[in-house]
């Protein structure tokens, strides 16, 4: 995840994104509970797209509002400090598993951002939040199957399954070979989130739920199975394609 470390004056510069950006707006989009070894977030159509979509729609809004409206959107596929800003938004906190918490809506939630040219105080206010923080409980620490969450807001990546999973390039470690060890999860991992007393169920977006049922119904057999035409036929508009079908299927047994 080298990425992270490049552009990091973007990341506390907007305005090095968006020239002559004002504001920052920050939206929630609802996700559902993982299932068949893929984390939530997966368990429909890419994420990226989704919310981008969504965000497009509340700009075509924005440009009737307000003359001389310019902005982009973003949605995890930037140089853009998301979490910082839904904090400063006041859309919640931040946990000591390192997740963005809503006292509102919990855990599971996807962060769209708009950067704009409107000054932020011509935006209205919404309604004040309860004023929460994460606690003590150190649930989220001791649920992590591999260790990575060393301590309170402390996450080492390089033994997080989520990261290991999806984005990492080499093979799992040892340890983390069996599907036991890793506790079903094949694609992410939400052992911390469901240990935590801020997580709550919600209602998803629609587009986040169309591969639930197909996904719940497979086993690691069909995973082994699946061809690369079914699996791009199937799941071609999921964020399953980040991983591949090489890496699911293998991360079945």
């Amino acid at each position: 995840m080298c990425y992270l470390a490049r552009n990091i004056e973007k990341r506390f510069d907007p305005s090095l994104l968006v020239p002559g950006a004002a504001s920052v707006l920050c939206f929630l989009a609802p996700y559902g509970r993982g299932e068949g070894g893929v984390a939530g977030f997966a368990q429909g159509m890419d994420y990226h797209k989704v919310v981008k979509d969504r965000l497009f729609a509340v700009m075509e809004f924005l440009k009737d509002s307000f003359s001389g409206f310019e902005g982009r959107p973003f949605v995890d596929s930037a140089p853009v400090l998301e979490r910082f800003w839904a904090v400063k938004a006041g859309l919640g906190f931040i946990g000591q598993n390192n997740f963005f918490i809503s006292p509102l809506y919990g855990l599971r939630t996807i962060i769209g951002v708009i950067i704009s040219n409107i000054p932020s105080d011509l935006f209205p206010r919404h309604a004040p939040l309860p004023a929460e923080e994460c606690g003590s409980c150190g649930a989220c620490l001791r649920a992590c199957p591999s260790g990575a969450l060393r301590a309170p807001f402390d996450l080492d990546a390089r033994k997080c399954i989520s990261y290991l999973t999806i984005e990492s390039h080499d093979p799992l470690p040892e340890q983390l070979a069996s599907s036991e060890t890793r506790r079903g999860w094949r694609f992410g991992c939400e052992e911390c989130m469901r240990a935590c007393p801020w997580d709550k169920p919600l209602t998803p977006l629609p587009e986040f739920e169309t591969h639930r049922e197909e996904l719940s119904a497979m086993t690691a057999e069909e995973w082994g199975t699946l061809t690369k035409e079914e699996f791009e036929s199937r799941f071609g508009d999921s964020g399953l394609m980040r991983a591949g079908l090489e890496k699911l299927a293998g991360y079945s047994k």
